[in-house]
């Protein structure tokens, strides 16, 4: 069906893959001007290729778009936390740091490669207002230079702290470290032996070769990311906002759901072998929903103390006036 918007065009664009961005769209925009849309075509012609992160973004935004929904209302409520909007609420603005780190932990484990990427865009453009329609629909075009909502810039890609999920570091090779200092300081004295270094040189790159496949592995296996309720750690977690608002939802609630996202946490750590860093995402992103729902129905429970109150002193300030005219009113009877 041809797009009779901007936003159908973009709808379709960047859900394309990135290597054929250019070639579709200008495609389109001829369908549209044959069709007679000239208005509309001069539109898509400006729709600028998004970039390689964006694009990674856009892609796992689409397939998971409760998850993008869930950290976005992380978002608003750790913004509500910091600025004192819930105050007299049992949350804290430390608790709603973690849970948000935890929801853009779990959504960023999707992404096949540039994770760390992956992870400061998604926290980037939850922030910007003006990338925020982008990110749910996926159609983010560039990475939002912006504040984070910790109170500081995100930090850049290249240097931030690797976190347990991520693929670990190549391990120093003390072997050739060892070899390349040894050899310095013969060079002084006498030649290395020939077979010495042959024998050497056969242990680092057999050493070099087993560091290679361990690494492999631990990336395929953190590169299948769980789905479905599998993916937040609790039966039925997958559909808590759409069967209840966040703001009707009772606070007891979800504290049972908390209570039993912390049984399957430990009930986790005592099947030994089953705790991989991917399930330990999965719960911590389970946790992050029902903190989440939690924050909100605090939130909502000291609104309505707020207006319950207002509302009582209003009445008395009316009970007062309806005594005081009644008093003048019998002070004129007597007269």
């Amino acid at each position: 069906m041809d797009p009779t918007s901007l936003d159908d065009a973009k709808e379709l664009l960047y859900g394309l893959p990135l290597k054929s961005f250019v070639a579709e769209r200008d495609f389109l925009v001829k369908q549209i001007w044959a069709a007679g849309n000239r208005d509309l075509a001069n539109e898509v012609k400006t729709l600028r290729k998004p970039s390689m992160v964006a694009a990674e973004v856009n892609h796992i935004v689409r397939a998971d778009p409760e998850g993008v929904d869930l950290i976005l209302q992380a978002a608003t409520l750790l913004r509500a936390a910091q600025t004192g909007a819930l105050e007299g609420s049992t949350i804290d603005a430390s608790e709603l740091q973690q849970q948000y780190r935890a929801a853009i932990r779990g959504l960023s484990q999707s992404a096949p490669t540039r994770r760390a990427e992956v992870r400061a865009a998604l926290e980037a453009a939850t922030i910007d207002e003006a990338s925020q329609d982008d990110l749910r629909s996926g159609c983010l075009v560039v990475v939002p230079t912006t504040v984070s909502v910790f109170g500081t810039a995100p930090p850049s890609p290249a240097i931030a702290p690797t976190s347990a999920t991520e693929e670990p570091s190549p391990p120093v090779d003390e072997l050739e470290a060892r070899r390349v200092r040894r050899r310095a300081s013969n060079d002084k004295d006498q030649p290395q032996a020939d077979e010495e270094g042959a024998a050497e040189q056969a242990a680092a790159e057999k050493e070099a070769a087993t560091a290679e496949k361990r690494r492999a592995a631990e990336a395929e296996a953190e590169a299948e990311p769980p789905s479905g309720t599998e993916r937040y750690g609790l039966v039925g977690m997958d559909v808590m906002f759409a069967s209840e608002p966040p703001s009707e939802m009772p606070v007891g609630g979800i504290a049972r759901q908390e209570s039993d996202g912390l049984n399957a946490h430990e009930t986790l750590a005592d099947g030994g072998g089953a705790d991989t860093a991917r399930e330990q995402a999965a719960l911590e992103q389970a946790l992050a929903v029902v903190q989440v729902q939690r924050a909100t129905a605090e939130k909502a429970r000291a609104n309505a103390e707020t207006a319950k109150a207002n509302a009582h002193e209003r009445a008395e300030q009316a009970e007062a006036k309806v005594d005081a005219l009644a008093q003048i009113i019998a002070a004129f009877e007597i007269d």
